[in-house]
């Protein structure tokens, strides 16, 4: 299925959908969690204990997002680029990065399943929000039509008037 005119942003490529947008955000919470502790103000505000039962639950958190950073660095590349070569070779790669996306969803899924478990099913609203969010951002890297399509996608290089 093609997508007309009105996807498409000023360089002629389809726009990015803002539910991709909250899956990055969702599968790289630990990062900005991280980011969030570091730049916090107050020292008496323990923010990654709010977050993360355990050093050791942050580093297998911080692990399992690390599969989604490739995805996301090269996301930030997604932009005309002056040399065609790497363009050609950043759109090759591009094609493949759903799927590292949903191996995050699963792995995280099955990171929070075990936390789950281990808390011997007590119900957590915390952990069951979790699961839920990114139950929903599985099923929408696997399901959209529309990322089929902006997967396949790249900005055309930057062709200057004098070439």
């Amino acid at each position: 299925m093609r997508y007309g005119p009105e996807y498409w942003d000023k360089y002629g490529a389809y726009r990015t959908p803002i539910a991709f947008h909250l899956s990055l955000l969702v599968l790289l919470r630990s990062y900005f969690i991280w980011l969030m502790a570091a730049l916090s103000r107050r020292p008496d505000l323990d923010i990654m204990s709010l977050f993360f039962n355990s050093k050791s639950d942050f580093f297998f958190s911080i692990g399992i997002a690390a599969i989604a950073l490739l995805p996301a660095v090269i996301f930030c590349l997604r932009r005309p680029q002056d040399n065609p070569d790497s363009a050609k070779r950043l759109a090759s790669i591009w094609r493949f990065m759903r799927w590292p996306l949903i191996l995050c969803a699963i792995i995280d899924l099955g990171w929070l399943t075990y936390q789950a478990a281990h808390s011997h099913y007590q119900f957590s609203l915390f952990l069951a929000c979790q699961m839920v969010i990114v139950l929903w951002v599985l099923l929408y890297l696997l399901k959209s039509r529309y990322l089929s399509v902006f997967f396949n996608d790249w900005p055309d290089p930057i062709i200057k008037k004098g070439e």
